[in-house]
């Protein structure tokens, strides 16, 4: 077992990393060679400090991240020890598509009071009581007023409330496709949906497109040939392209899919975050359009509230009924909280500060990083296409040994030999100054490179 005097394994090397990181590397390193055992005693910060000639606010920095990735813990009056469990890497994280801490409020105080002040307002029966299907006629009115910022209010009869984006897209597609059907989407589309098309037995294909997004041509030619009813368009801010798609196109986009009797997901997550957008495929085809709305885009991935708008009533019943099927209703207090931040308009000025929040870290990200990536005033993430020798699969492994996650265009590719490319979140960071250093490092690693090896100090 280690202790206070064993100190072998605290070796920095050589490293254009910052020291701290670089104590938090030989803690890890540690720990994964056996050096270090879990319940192992750390010497106190002061006496670190000393050992290797630095400040003490430098080891007090190294360990706070060491905590953060779960590689240490600390007990009041017995001190710092190795924990038990798995450390989490990375260090920062650029691959999670999350809203910053929204600008000059702060979140978990607005929801203690929220929670606080739903329960002293609401009934114990209307938080305790089973409301299954497409939710309460007062959820599904706030998901009305909340669409209604790009439009006219939506009676209720064709809306409902799931617990997610995810909750709702599945209800959508078991409802409107078979096992073994196809579904339209762009060549590099949504995590998510790949997924869900896995798990409920449905395929996709991928449509391609130019820069303006999908072209209606290539859509006629892959709906004819797959047989497909169905199409799914992320046409705002999309993810991982970071695309928002001219009206001109989405007009054309819409006549195709009358033309060709298609039905359309809209995955609209993003567009509270610009300030003007284009016309929704809602208004556009509203009578062939199924909408996803979800909140935890534009305020925080703790309400995970999502509503959707069906073609009419009618339509919208066999979604009801999968969604009973599968997640049975959206959680009561999470919903409530979320509906009441509608009606009382917080929810519009939680969006409007993840908007100057995610302006502030786009211009950052234009600074530091080369050019070619192709992004947003107020987009979450960024995308950087890639070409010749530098290949996506081989950067996120170098900048995972670095300490970042990104995401390769692997994750988003319906099928293989799709453009590569990766995927930059700047929300997950805990800071600017956080998000700042991770860039660099990626800036550092790009400039290099797949074979980026640090230089000598």
């Amino acid at each position: 077992m280690g202790s206070e005097s064993d100190l072998g394994w605290l070796v920095l090397g050589d490293s254009a990393r910052p020291v701290y990181l670089r104590i938090v590397d030989a803690l890890a390193g540690a720990r994964a060679s056996g050096r270090l055992q879990p319940g192992d005693r750390l010497p106190p910060q002061r006496d670190l400090s000393r050992f290797l000639g630095v400040d003490l606010t430098t080891v007090t920095r190294a360990f706070t991240e060491a905590r953060r990735r779960n590689l240490i813990d600390a007990t009041a009056g017995r001190g710092t020890f190795i924990t038990a469990g798995e450390p989490e890497e990375p260090i920062l994280d650029l691959s999670m598509n999350i809203p910053p801490a929204p600008s000059g409020l702060s979140l978990p105080a607005l929801i203690r009071a929220g929670i606080e002040g739903l329960l002293k307002r609401s009934s114990a029966e209307a938080l305790l009581s089973y409301h299954p299907g497409p939710g309460s006629p007062t959820e599904r009115a706030a998901g009305s007023s909340w669409l209604a910022a790009s439009g006219d209010r939506l009676p209720v009869e064709r809306m409902a409330v799931g617990s997610g984006a995810q909750a709702l897209l599945a209800a959508v597609l078991l409802s409107q496709a078979r096992e073994g059907d196809t579904i339209l989407t762009d060549a590099l589309t949504y995590p998510g949906l790949i997924a869900l098309a896995k798990a409920t037995g449905r395929k996709l294909a991928g449509v391609d497109g130019d820069d303006d997004g999908m072209r209606p041509d290539d859509l006629e030619e892959a709906a004819r040939r797959h047989g497909a009813r169905v199409l799914y368009l992320n046409p705002t801010l999309h993810n991982p392209t970071a695309l928002t798609m001219p009206e001109d196109r989405r007009r054309e986009l819409a006549r195709m899919a009358g033309k060709l009797d298609l039905l359309i997901v809209e995955d609209d997550p993003y567009s509270p975050l610009l300030t003007v957008s284009p016309p929704a495929f809602l208004s556009l085809a509203p009578e062939r359009t199924f909408h996803v709305a979800t909140l935890a885009k534009c305020l925080s991935p703790f309400l995970r509230t999502a509503f959707l708008v069906a073609p009419d009533a009618e339509t919208l019943e066999p979604v009801a009924a999968a969604i009973r099927g599968t997640t049975m209703m959206a959680p009561p207090l999470m919903t409530g909280l979320a509906c009441e931040w509608v009606r009382s308009g917080l929810a519009g000025e939680i969006t409007a500060a993840v908007r100057t929040e995610a302006e502030a870290r786009q211009k950052t990200a234009r600074k530091i990083l080369p050019t070619g990536f192709v992004s947003a005033e107020t987009s979450l993430h960024l995308w950087y296409p890639l070409a010749g020798r530098l290949r996506s699969s081989e950067l996120v492994d170098v900048a995972r040994r670095r300490g970042l996650a990104i995401s390769p265009a692997g994750e988003f590719s319906v099928a293989p030999g799709t453009a590569d490319g990766l995927r930059l979140a700047l929300g997950a960071a805990s800071s600017r100054e956080r998000l700042e250093e991770g860039l660099r490092g990626l800036s550092s690693i790009l400039a290099g490179g797949s074979g980026y090896s640090p230089p000598a100090v």
